[in-house]
């Protein structure tokens, strides 16, 4: 089933599910920021708002042991509507929930992407971990999967199994009749001060390829730490590579009003069997934000991607607020 038609699929049926009995939710975001890229060909300033989002979502009892469920939402840069934005993009699924867990179809992150939330700060972060997770190769046409895409697929998600150990898992179809089907799984463990999650995808972002990322992190009270290891590799071309990830939360005590902040640096390695590719690369980042109320919030980030290589140094640094509504 290809893409679009499935998350076509997915609006429709949430569409129904809203215009029934249900409870039903209108939510979204405006964000807006302004930064400055410095690349090898210059340094530009930069009007992004292309993270601002609404959508609608809701529950719907079936019975009194399972609920149907559903939610839409629409992503647009609401400042640059001529630029081929609309229509909106699309994430959002639709399905049943119970004792059994939640089994639903989906379009958006998926289990292995959806462990990006232990080294963000905010939901949708202005800085591109991606670079540092096998995105920013250099070599011309060379691709890993970072672990970071979207997709759709049909999504299991079980409750608390027991001692706070939860599964998820997609299956993602093909995206075209004689590609591969691929999947997505996740294991992951809550306690009170520690989470860690492993997961494994194969098929997600392109035919032929693997990713393994083991991400976890310890609340020590004032300060929470957490690392990540990530491996990937392309079949078809032989390529592998290898990510490491390090990041610390904590409060950031400077207004009079609630402030957090997220610092993070990684090195990551990628090579293949020919050895006619050997690139490295550093990155580090940091986010800090302003909590000014429940609804609304600015921040600041920065973020430098090196490769080993002279050339694909990206350096951003910027701001920017929030709004939900």
């Amino acid at each position: 089933m290809h893409t679009t038609r499935l998350m076509t699929a997915i609006a429709i049926a949430s569409g129904l599910s809203a215009t029934a009995d249900a409870r039903t939710t209108i939510y979204g975001v405006a964000d807006g920021m302004v930064y400055v890229e410095n690349t090898d060909p210059g340094a530009s300033l930069e009007l992004d708002a292309d993270r601002s989002y609404f959508g609608f979502k809701g529950d719907t009892p079936i019975t009194p042991e399972v609920t149907a469920v559903f939610d839409s939402r629409y992503y647009a840069d609401i400042v640059d509507l001529n630029n081929g934005a609309f229509p909106f993009a699309l994430q959002g699924h639709v399905g049943v929930q119970g004792d059994f867990g939640t089994l639903r179809l989906f379009g958006g992150p998926t289990p292995v992407s959806k462990t990006r939330s232990y080294y963000n700060l905010m939901e949708d972060e202005p800085t591109s971990h991606a670079l540092i997770l096998g995105g920013g190769m250099l070599t011309p046409n060379a691709f890993l999967p970072t672990g970071t895409g979207y997709n759709t697929g049909l999504n299991y998600t079980s409750n608390d199994l027991q001692g706070g150990l939860s599964f998820d898992g997609a299956i993602l179809p093909a995206q075209n009749p004689d590609g591969d089907t691929g999947f997505s799984v996740a294991a992951n463990v809550e306690q009170p001060s520690f989470r860690a999650s492993a997961g494994f995808e194969v098929n997600g972002a392109a035919e032929d390829t693997q990713v393994f990322r083991l991400v976890g992190e310890y609340d020590l009270g004032e300060i929470t730490l957490g690392g990540l290891l990530q491996m990937a590799g392309n079949s078809d071309q032989d390529l592998n590579g290898t990510s490491f990830l390090g990041f610390a939360k904590m409060p950031l005590d400077v207004t009079r009003w609630p402030t957090r902040l997220r610092v993070s640096g990684g090195y990551a390695q990628q090579e293949n069997d020919a050895d006619t590719i050997d690139e490295t690369q550093t990155y580090f980042s940091a986010v800090h934000e302003i909590q000014f109320s429940n609804q609304v919030s600015s921040y600041s980030f920065g973020e430098v991607f090196l490769p080993e290589e002279s050339e694909g140094n990206v350096t951003r640094f910027g701001g920017g607020l929030r709004i939900k509504f």
